[in-house]
């Protein structure tokens, strides 16, 4: 099917199912997580801001300290100095892989207070975060910011219970999951990329994080003896570079359908909303324009990991990934036609996604400071990525 055949029968798609869509869409105390593509963006309030910076290796009360002057300089008018002096409750939320992220409360106030993990620069562009979070909150998506500073952001609190790697399989949970990436991918038709200056994020962010390793960071990976070794034997980012100009060269071949992406559709970053059990899809710092296939597959990889294990969170199970059945389950959700189509692009760009997250891996474990063994994990995801490519390669 040629690109231009697909994007009607898409566009199509979006116009069939518009006056479902409208009923989901619109933000409210209930319903903050969908959208209606041809719903006008809304004019929003500047948010709040400062440069103040919160040093996460402070102590529990100097950091309880440091977060009450930050609320006081954000929002004045939030709770009464009083309260947010004898109140203020501090909760760390497990599972975060990139930021550390905590619940913020005062009485019946709640809100979510992220702050960006140790070298997140290397690894996000958090102006094109907060470029993408500006337009999802026009279109009401998702939860509000509330206020930012200089290494983190307040967000609404939605009063929701997190999804665990057992939902993501069941099949009622995984249709709706469905319906969500659809629904996303959707904006692209109200926000569509400008071909001469807007990049796809999965080979903007390879290329960017493998420089990054070859010219700095391998050498924090080296520092650390136990890890020096199995870098020299298999890892090797001379042969890493050839593989990745091979993986773009057979994928171009492969090509799927641009959308925005949200790029990291794991269980954490899915919500179920505690009054009417809707999904809400949340954290888009990986967001951007991507193929199809890449964002459809990525959320797929996802039903491999347990990221709240009490053995090793970072190992990839791979009897977990997805049966045939379930996918075809999932993607007759995601559009009635064209399954085959689908099934193809899934499995063209795993290689593609398997290499994006083994480069992630290492960037984070050269410097973050979030308890998660991202070496193992990258190594994990670098032995897959070549099996993937070996096998396109033998085709």
């Amino acid at each position: 099917m040629s690109a231009k055949t697909e994007t009607t029968a898409r566009s199509n798609l979006v116009k069939n199912n518009i006056g479902k869509v409208r009923k989901m869409a619109v933000r409210s105390k209930s319903s903050p997580a969908l959208m209606d593509t041809i719903v006008k963006p809304s004019v929003k309030a500047p948010i709040p801001h400062c440069q103040h910076i919160i040093d996460l290796s402070q102590g529990e009360s100097e950091l309880k300290q440091a977060i009450q002057a930050l609320i006081r300089n954000l929002f004045i008018d939030w709770v009464s100095p009083t309260s947010l002096a004898n109140d203020l409750c501090i909760d760390r939320v497990s599972g975060a892989l990139t930021n550390a992220v905590f619940f913020v409360t005062v009485g019946k106030q709640r809100m979510l207070l992220r702050v960006y993990g140790v070298g997140c620069d290397q690894i996000l562009d958090r102006q094109n975060e907060l470029n993408w979070l500006s337009r999802l909150s026009h279109l009401n998506i998702g939860p509000k910011m509330l206020g930012i500073f200089g290494n983190g952001r307040f967000e609404e609190y939605l009063p929701s219970t997190t999804l665990t790697k057992d939902d993501l399989r069941e099949p009622a949970v995984s249709k709706q999951i469905a319906t969500r990436l659809f629904q996303l991918h959707s904006i692209v038709d109200l926000y569509p990329p400008n071909l001469s200056s807007d990049k796809l994020q999965v080979w903007q962010n390879i290329d960017q994080w493998y420089y990054a390793l070859s010219t700095e960071l391998i050498h924090n990976l080296k520092n650390n003896p136990a890890w020096k070794e199995q870098i020299d034997k298999d890892l090797c980012l001379v042969q890493l570079r050839n593989e990745i100009d091979l993986c773009k060269i057979l994928l171009s071949k492969n090509p799927s359908p641009t959308v925005f992406a949200h790029n990291d559709t794991q269980y954490g970053n899915i919500l179920k909303m505690n009054d009417t059990n809707e999904l809400v899809v949340i954290d888009f710092e990986y967001a951007g324009y991507n193929p199809r296939g890449f964002d459809l597959v990525n959320h797929f990889c996802e039903w491999m990991y347990d990221y709240h294990s009490s053995k090793n969170p970072a190992t990839m199970h791979y009897d977990a990934y997805p049966t045939q059945r379930q996918q075809i389950s999932f993607l007759t959700s995601y559009s009635l036609d064209h399954v085959d189509t689908l099934l193809k692009e899934v499995d063209d760009w795993k290689m593609a996604c398997h290499l994006f997250w083994a480069l992630w891996g290492l960037v984070q474990a050269s410097q973050s400071q979030i308890d998660f063994d991202y070496f193992y994990y990258s190594m994990q995801r670098i032995t897959a990525f070549r099996a993937e490519l070996n096998k396109r390669v033998r085709k």
